[in-house]
């Protein structure tokens, strides 16, 4: 008895340890896969892919204005129309993307945008895989990066993943319909590049790839080409003077770039050049400029003159079918849904920018309040660098490790400076503000204690991932939502209404305001062919009038006339008043609701 008594005992000791030996072991296996997803490389792809997943899913039906003019050269494009391509205002690249995509997936109306949204998710994914290379090109020439323990490299990967993962995905926006983030991938891959062309055991071929990608951001967004030859100039500063290689071969590596740079993007300034009958490298940085800092007038519906001698004539204006209210016509010769929008540099050919010093400073002022605001926004990032430089007063670092990637703070701020002469939004500069973040924090983490950074970095990251984790918790929300109650988008429904009220894919109707947003007109495969610039102008004439009007809109093959009442601004106004017989809302959109007036040829009894 007493010995059987001992072994139970004995074994109820083992039952008793081995709890906490198991809870310790899971404890460490967690902890471990923690670690692998937080800090390598691999671990963020993860994180970020599951990110962008999330925030498109719920977006996936959402279009912005330029996405209607890229879906529209897409379509040529899928079509078989490569000429589409050589479009002056619209960099190729994204729209060829998008093309690709409705040549292989043939979705209905219906489900363009998803493809688009589609388009966008995999770009997300060349984005994150072109900040990768970034990363491992630009670490390995980081000597405290490669003396540091693993645990150090891990955290200093984490830090720079998660602001990639706020400056690129959360501030450039991962649904925009808009080219921003393939431009983001090709700053990361020419950043790559850089670094890599500075390595001690470069040769030819790198700098040969190094110009083929600096060529190629000519299709991407035409302001990547002049910042291609500011990159080439800054890279030349910063290669070591102590190198091995002559200063000569130097030289002649940045020419075999350079002409390698204009090689790649020869064929479509040649295509573009073609199209407007002069040279060009792209007409969306003049049209900008005469928009954001000449107060060109009007924007966005082409141009018919009335301005000052000094901006040229019109070679190209729309039709004007009437003055009062002012009603254009532009069913050709251009194609797409909303013509004057999906070719702008048509429209405008013959204006000319205008240098005005007091309208450019004005224009800098602009674009130093939003530069002021995005500073406001990414305030935390620069608390963190200014207390890791205060930390770091009196410590001193080899000024040639910093000269050596110099273009990677230079290039970036030349990026910003461009920008801020014509127009800034956010989306335009983050990729620029990643790099320039990146190389102030690289700068200076290594100087200071480690554990200091650490807390730095990590206090810097909590601030600012916060919203990032309440916009993906927001986006689990709407699936769920979407998922128990389906709802279609706005200009879904007021497709199907128009549908209702009988308009056929390919008649043409009129809108009167703004119309770069009339997503519906696609959908229905419309064609807007004529514009009441101002809405207001129309809605209060008399019967008399507007009927004027609608009779010479119907002459012209219009078959309705929609018209936007926005809130807040003319909601108030019933469309043409007296005449509301007729007339249907048809739903809402742009901040306001739609009504259709369908329209009949003069002189049917009908009508």
């Amino acid at each position: 008895m007493e010995e059987g008594q001992a072994t139970t005992d004995s074994s109820a000791i083992g039952v008793e340890t081995a709890g906490p030996i198991q809870a310790r072991g899971f404890q460490h296996l967690l902890l471990h896969i923690l670690r692998e997803i937080f800090t390598t490389p691999r671990g963020w792809w993860l994180i970020c892919i599951s990110v962008a997943a999330i925030a498109i899913w719920p977006a996936r039906h959402h279009i912005i204005t330029d996405g209607l003019s890229y879906l529209d050269i897409a379509s040529e494009v899928s079509g078989g129309d490569l000429t589409a391509l050589g479009n002056p205002y619209w960099g190729p690249a994204y729209p060829a993307l998008i093309a690709v995509g409705l040549f292989l997936l043939r979705p209905s109306p219906v489900g363009e945008v998803p493809v688009l949204q589609l388009v966008n998710f995999i770009i997300c994914i060349l984005a994150l895989g072109a900040f990768s290379l970034f990363f491992q090109q630009w670490s390995r020439s980081i000597p405290e990066f490669e003396l540091a323990s693993s645990r150090d490299k891990g955290l200093f990967t984490l830090f720079c993943f998660a602001c990639f993962l706020w400056f690129t995905y959360f501030s450039i926006g991962m649904t925009l319909t808009t080219p921003d983030m393939l431009v983001a991938a090709t700053v990361y891959l020419v950043a790559a590049m850089g670094c890599r062309v500075l390595r001690p055991d470069t040769g030819w071929k790198h700098f040969v790839g190094l110009g083929a990608l600096l060529g190629l951001g000519i299709y991407v967004k035409a302001a990547l080409f002049p910042l291609s030859f500011a990159f080439i100039a800054l890279l030349f500063v910063s290669l070591p003077r102590n190198s091995d290689t002559p200063r000569r071969k130097q030289w002649a590596c940045l020419a075999v770039t350079t002409a390698m740079c204009a090689a790649v993007s020869a064929p479509l300034i040649f295509c573009m050049s073609v199209q407007q009958g002069k040279f060009t490298t792209g007409e969306s940085g003049k049209l900008n400029y005469l928009w954001a800092v000449d107060m060109f007038e009007p924007r966005q519906v082409g141009w018919s003159g009335g301005t000052a001698p000094e901006y040229g004539t019109p070679l190209h204006p729309p039709r004007k079918l009437m003055e009062n209210p002012t009603v254009l016509e532009f069913a050709t010769p251009v194609p797409g849904t909303y013509p004057l929008w999906h070719s702008p540099a048509y429209w405008n050919a013959g204006a000319k920018p205008v240098f005005n010093l007091r309208r450019q400073i004005d224009a800098l002022q602009e674009s130093f309040s939003e530069y002021f605001r995005i500073a406001r926004r990414s305030i935390v990032f620069i608390a963190g660098a200014l207390l890791l430089f205060a930390l770091s007063i009196g410590k001193k670092q080899s000024a040639g490790r910093l000269r050596t990637s110099f273009f990677l703070l230079t290039w970036p701020l030349a990026g910003c400076a461009m920008y801020g002469l014509v127009h800034v939004e956010q989306r335009y500069v983050e990729s620029y503000l990643l790099l320039i973040c990146l190389w102030v924090f690289r700068a200076l983490v290594f100087r200071v204690d480690r554990r200091v950074a650490i807390g730095v970095c990590a206090f810097a990251l909590l601030i600012a991932m916060t919203p990032l984790a309440f916009d993906a918790e927001g986006s689990l929300v709407k699936i769920a939502g979407q998922f128990r109650h389906p709802v279609d988008d706005d200009y879904v429904t007021v497709a199907h209404n128009l549908q209702h009220q009988g308009l056929q894919p390919g008649d043409k109707v009129a809108i009167a305001g703004f119309a770069l947003n009339s997503y519906y007109a696609r959908y229905d495969r419309l064609r807007i062919v004529s514009q009441i610039l101002t809405p207001e102008d129309f809605l209060q004439l008399n019967p008399t009038d507007a009927k004027r009007v609608e009779d010479r809109l119907a002459s012209i093959g219009v078959k309705a006339l929609i018209v936007l009442k926005r809130n807040g601004r003319n909601k108030d106004m019933r469309p043409a008043r007296n005449q509301e017989a007729g007339w249907t809302e048809v739903g809402a959109a742009g901040g306001g609701t739609l009504s259709v007036l369908l329209l009949q040829p003069a002189g049917d009894p009908s009508h």
